[in-house]
């Protein structure tokens, strides 16, 4: 079973693809903060071992994708992790549970078609953003995706 992390964005819904871009100029580099994209698609295999470590808890994915369909399916999630010479998803730091509160902050400014998973109480993850569910229901037509 593959657990290997995607970066590639080949997969990545078209809107997700213009967030990055924003997130990188206008956040990441504009006020040097320490994070960089950790994981963009995910293959069903990697879905299922995240399931069977309890690092994911649901089933349904929206990182997941489909390129051999037509149209593709797109993956609509992506994850920023904070990096300051190695990943850390160490929230039980202070200073790096900071960090997370304003980068995610930030990234919802700079891209209010996003969701961040720092505002979710019921299943908090700091790392993750996704497009919003109006944003996606809007786009379908012209971008089918895997998990609306």
């Amino acid at each position: 079973m593959s657990i290997k992390v995607l970066r590639s964005k080949e997969m990545l819904h078209p809107i997700v693809l213009e967030c990055i871009d924003r997130i990188y100029k206008e956040v990441i580099q504009a006020h040097s903060m320490p994070f960089a994209l950790f994981e963009t698609g995910r293959s069903k295999d990697r879905h299922q071992a995240l399931l069977d470590k309890g690092r994911t808890r649901t089933a349904i994915c929206r990182h997941r994708f489909n390129l051999t369909t037509d149209p593709p399916l797109y993956a609509t999630a992506v994850d920023f992790v904070y990096f300051n010479g190695k990943w850390s998803w160490n929230i039980r730091d202070t200073t790096i549970k900071s960090w997370y509160f304003l980068f995610g902050n930030m990234v919802l400014d700079v891209c209010p078609e996003l969701k961040w998973g720092g505002t979710d109480r019921k299943n908090t993850n700091y790392t993750h953003f996704e497009l919003r569910r109006e944003v996606l229901l809007d786009a379908l037509d012209r971008y089918p995706c895997v998990a609306p």
